[in-house]
C-alpha cells in the first residue's frame, strides 16, 4: 500500500498560517531530533519539522521567525501533528 500524506492547516496565534504534512520517515526526523535519553533537543528537533512536516510556507528556517515564542508555538504543533496526525 503506497503511503499517503495527511495534512493539517494551522493558524499561530500571530495568525500566520502553516500547512503542515505527516511524512513516511517520521522515526527518522524523530531520532535526529532526540538526544541520547529520548529527550527532545530543541536545536534539533525544529529543523527537522520546518524541513520536513511544515510545508506552508516551504524551507522555513529557524531564523525565519521573528519571535521564539511562534517558532516553539509551530514546531511543537507540528511535532504533535507528526505523532498523533491530528
Amino acid at each position: 500500500m503506497a503511503f499517503t500524506p495527511k495534512t493539517k492547516e494551522y493558524k499561530s496565534s500571530a495568525g500566520n498560517e502553516y500547512t503542515f504534512q505527516n511524512v513516511p520517515n517520521s522515526k527518522q526526523a524523530v531520532d535526529i531530533g532526540t538526544g541520547l535519553h529520548g529527550k527532545v533537543l530543541n536545536s534539533r528537533m525544529m529543523p527537522q519539522m520546518l524541513e520536513h512536516v511544515v510545508v506552508v510556507p516551504n524551507g522555513l528556517k529557524m531564523d525565519d521567525f521573528e519571535s521564539w515564542e511562534e517558532l516553539e508555538e509551530v514546531t511543537n504543533e507540528a511535532f504533535s501533528f507528526l505523532r498523533t496526525g491530528q
